[in-house]
């Protein structure tokens, strides 16, 4: 079981249906500025799941109206695509036939002694006529336990529905049911077994100090105290926080303590090390209880940090550490102990990062970066809003998966797929609507010291790094043959060492003639076509033999039909044994193409630099 898509109508400011589709993605960045909706996207879907409702003190079921509007749209509506095996749906709806029938023949019970209470008094005939009337009513409505579905129009997929003003759930594929049956309650069971849905929002859920313990478990435990909970059961031999509390031993109380402080203790320093957020390790979690209460139970969990200076421990509250630390602890704790990944639907787990890692520094966000697609690749679909292009290293993150986000002059939120984004200006890079997105110039990508390689477009990008080894170069991917000229534009004001390669198609051929006469022959130096090598034309995807192509399809379980644009991109966002593998296994003839490429590029490079230290000789 697992969610293929959400659809948000007429929440806040989304009116429209707004839809994500997390079955081409298990990474999906949203990107914008600040306050043009990203976080209720987010918060959105989070309020899809009901057992969510009581976390983040319930913000996302707060003001759910367009606050721009003076008038009402519509009923706030989250709608979820669900894959759900026939079998696996009929479970469900089979044992809520069971409740529903029981409920049912209760009632009926109840009427029937109601019969027995009165039929010793001879004035009340027509009350007892009217309950047996009833009676008869209810046992119309019993379901049988039996109850058959077609498979045959079954595709092992529902679509559930979440309407926010009510809190009820409606299937729109499942009907036929009696008028009292609750498809409600049929879409809470249906929820109940879905994977979860987990939200981290940095600036507002900010770590406890202490966390209060009740002396009795509450039959719904939720925020830091599910947390901690949930990391005494992973770290002791089927202690909790609750049992702890009525533990009057005080050696057993220390004892239980020193194994979870040092299971904790162990998985931030691992996590530490992962993201290197300063030079000191010197940094640990101290747990303690408070003092016994008068009922004898110590029912107070204290946390501190204790840091290390010289021989020294210094104590200080969680609260009291840098952004950085606390956006780290939040973001660990809640990715390793979080008590609803444990439903055995961990691999579909769906997880909302509002603004992660906006604290930390440049390096730490670049291995932030790798660990959100480790977690997409490990553990589930991972939606993140971001402004940072750090998050956004093109290099990991497919560029077809992000969408952009704004708002229109009414304040309406729109979702576009970057490959369906419109520039508001002439769009010269692939890139642009990144760039206009966060408002980042896209003369920001001149400024890198390493070598630039232009070509036509992002697939050109993509089949030059999977076959050409590169030193210290970077591609800059244009969107047409034209752009290209647009993009040396920049690249020449700010001095780089750069070239340029176009297809050896008729396009081509002409904007590289066009470029040649406008930038001159000296320039034209470092400008070059792909190798034609005995073809007529060639295009960066004529590189590749035919059965080579063949070859990557069956290596990365593509369908036979799939379009070049998605094979290569594909291969290059598959792992790096993966892609190092099927590139042994291509051709010699397609080895022999990218070798002579990188002749040329090497070739040009060594000209643009050759130029490049002739213009500085030369001023």
């Amino acid at each position: 079981m697992r969610y293929l898509s959400f659809s948000i109508s007429n929440y806040r400011a989304i009116e429209s249906v707004l839809t994500l589709d997390l079955t081409k993605s298990l990474l999906i960045p949203l990107v914008g500025l600040n306050e043009c909706g990203k976080t209720t996207i987010l918060q959105a879907i989070y309020a899809f799941d009901y057992s969510n409702d009581n976390e983040n003190e319930g913000r996302h079921l707060k003001d759910t109206k367009n606050l721009y509007q003076t008038t009402e749209k519509g009923e706030p509506v989250i709608t979820a695509t669900i894959e759900i095996k026939f079998g696996d749906l009929k479970s469900i709806i089979d044992n809520a036939i069971e409740h529903y029938n029981e409920k049912i023949e209760k009632e009926i019970n109840d009427l029937r002694k109601e019969i027995d209470e009165d039929e010793n008094n001879d004035d009340v005939d027509e009350n007892v006529k009217e309950i047996r009337e009833k009676i008869l009513h209810l046992q119309k409505t019993l379901i049988p336990i039996d109850l058959k579905f077609d498979k045959t129009k079954f595709n092992n997929q529902i679509v559930l529905s979440r309407n926010l003003n009510t809190k009820t759930y409606s299937l729109d594929s499942i009907a036929g049911f009696p008028e009292n049956f609750s498809y409600h309650s049929l879409g809470q069971d249906i929820v109940a077994k879905m994977p979860y849905i987990l939200y981290n929002d940095d600036f507002m859920d900010r770590p406890l100090n202490s966390i209060k313990i009740p002396d009795i478990e509450p039959s719904v435990i939720s925020g830091w105290l599910a947390i901690f909970d949930r990391l005494f059961e992973m770290s002791t031999d089927g202690h909790t926080l609750f049992s702890i509390v009525k533990e009057t031993d005080s050696r057993r109380r220390d004892a239980i303590l020193s194994d979870v402080q040092e299971y904790l203790n162990a998985t931030l320093t691992k996590a530490w090390k992962q993201f290197s957020l300063s030079s000191t390790n010197n940094i640990t979690i101290n747990l303690k209880l408070a003092p016994l209460n008068e009922k004898g139970y110590s029912n107070v969990l204290e946390i501190k940090i204790v840091e290390k200076i010289g021989n020294k421990d210094r104590f200080f509250d969680v609260i009291d550490r840098s952004k950085g630390f606390l956006w780290f602890y939040n973001f660990v704790m809640k990715l390793e102990f979080n008590p609803k990944v444990i439903s055995g639907n961990e691999k579909h787990t769906v997880y909302l990062l509002d603004e992660p890692g906006s604290y930390l520094h440049y390096s730490a966000q670049e291995k932030l970066c790798k660990k959100i697609v480790d977690i997409s690749s490990k553990h589930g679909t991972v939606i993140y809003c971001t402004h940072s292009h750090t998050l956004l290293n093109p290099e990991i993150i497919p560029l077809n998966n992000i969408y952009i986000i704004e708002k229109d002059k009414s304040k309406k939120i729109k979702a576009i797929p970057l490959t369906k984004f419109q520039s508001k200006i002439e769009n010269n890079s692939a890139f642009q609507p990144i760039y206009e997105a966060l408002q980042i110039s896209a003369f920001q990508y001149g400024t890198r010291n390493s070598k630039i390689i232009v070509v036509e477009g992002i697939y050109d990008k993509y089949a030059i790094e999977l076959m050409v080894e590169l030193s210290d170069t970077s591609i800059l991917p244009s969107t047409s043959a034209n752009s290209i000229i647009k993009n040396i534009q920049f690249l020449n004001a700010y001095g780089k060492t750069y070239i340029a390669i176009w297809d050896n198609d008729e396009e081509g051929r002409k904007q590289y003639s066009a470029a040649k006469k406008f930038f001159g022959e000296f320039e034209a130096e470092r400008f070059d076509l792909l190798p034609l090598l005995g073809k007529a034309k060639r295009r960066m995807e004529d590189m590749f033999d035919d059965d080579d192509y063949k070859l990557i399809r069956q290596e990365l379980g593509l369908e036979e039909a799939v379009p070049y644009e998605k094979l290569i991109s594909t291969l290059y966002f598959s792992k790096k044994k993966i892609k190092n593998s099927i590139r042994l296994k291509l051709s010699e003839e397609t080895q022999k193409r990218f070798s002579i490429l990188k002749d040329i590029i090497d070739k040009k490079i060594e000209i643009s630099e050759k130029q490049n230290k002739e213009l500085i000789n030369s001023n």
